[in-house]
């Protein structure tokens, strides 16, 4: 795991800083920094001055914390270069975005995430200009990386036997997926929430690593960092969907304090099975984003300003 030293970040952080106008809130508390005549801008326009320090003490934290990827001891290190980064080690400001946020998609400064996914790329050892996302719709079209790609490209899955093509997918609290059969050389990577996990997206994105001569006895799969069944508290009529699709197995429904929670690994799991992967060949055990906030961004847990995980995979040259 690579670390970049504090002293590298600070001129970073104290540029935010001045573009989002604390500067003269921090020198002097007192001082009122809104524009005389109007309602303010920047932070100031909408949070008090306690928040703002709450968050800059979060975004010097974990951008004073090391980028850590963690990785699966199932995938063949020396075939494929995989990993889930955790939300440490980056650029990106605020409380809940602070600091490795991968993706723009709710709001991120763009030029943040694109030396962030740099950061990630030096620390992992991959090429981020061979970094290929596309936009997440909740569905379960797959992509192979050959293929041609309409505009905008909305795939929740992707599929390569390209060396050095980096399939990323995008996640805060979804399930990243990250798919690799060592013998056939291909991989993917698939972003699945609840509804891509009814409608079996995985399962799709196996019977596309087949397409290039994968088989599913060979296909390991390992289901990044996401919500856990211990705080994915779901309606009744969500319950029902998966009931609709996989019946009504140990450990798919779990009683929570107030409502229902669904295991979204167990479902995952379920429908891998059935595909033909070993049960030993699924990884299910890295941690649920709600209840680690120092390590992970969390949808459920922060809301719509938190930041944006990323599960990679790619094939390493011959």
């Amino acid at each position: 795991m690579a670390a970049l030293t504090g002293c590298l970040r600070m001129p970073y952080l104290l540029d935010r800083i001045r573009e989002h106008g604390l500067g003269p809130a921090l020198c002097n508390p007192n001082r009122d920094s809104r524009p005389k005549g109007g309602c303010g801008n920047g932070w100031m326009k909408s949070h008090t001055l306690i928040e703002h320090l709450g968050g800059l003490w979060a975004t010097f934290r974990t951008m004073s914390s090391p980028l850590r990827v963690v990785r699966s001891p199932l995938v063949d290190d020396a075939v494929f270069n995989h990993g889930f980064p955790e939300r440490t080690g980056g650029v990106s400001i605020g409380e809940y975005r602070a600091s490795l946020n991968l993706s723009a998609s709710r709001g991120g400064n763009s030029t943040d995430v694109e030396e962030n996914r740099r950061r990630v790329g030096l620390a992992a050892g991959f090429n981020p200009s061979q970094l290929v996302v596309t936009k997440h719709v909740h569905g379960t079209d797959v992509w192979r990386v050959d293929e041609p790609l309409p505009s905008p490209p909305q795939f929740d899955g992707m599929i390569s036997n390209q060396p050095g093509v980096v399939l990323g997918a995008f996640a805060a609290d979804c399930l990243p997926l990250v798919f690799a059969d060592a013998n056939a050389r291909v991989c993917g990577a698939a972003h699945a929430g609840w509804r891509g996990t009814v409608n079996r997206i995985a399962v799709n994105l196996v019977t596309r690593m087949s397409e290039l001569g994968a088989t599913p006895h060979n296909i390991i799969c390992i289901i990044g960092p996401s919500i856990g069944p211990c705080c994915f508290e779901v309606g009744d009529e969500v319950v029902a969907e998966f009931r609709r699709a996989f019946g009504d197995p140990e450990g798919l429904v779990v009683q929570g304090p107030n409502k229902h929670h669904i295991d979204l690994r167990v479902a995952t799991r379920i429908q891998l099975e059935k595909a033909g992967l070993s049960p030993n060949h699924i990884d299910s055990s890295l941690p649920c984003t709600m209840c680690n906030p120092t390590r992970f961004f969390s949808y459920r847990r922060d809301g719509a300003e938190t930041g944006t995980h990323m599960g990679f995979i790619c094939l390493r040259d011959e």
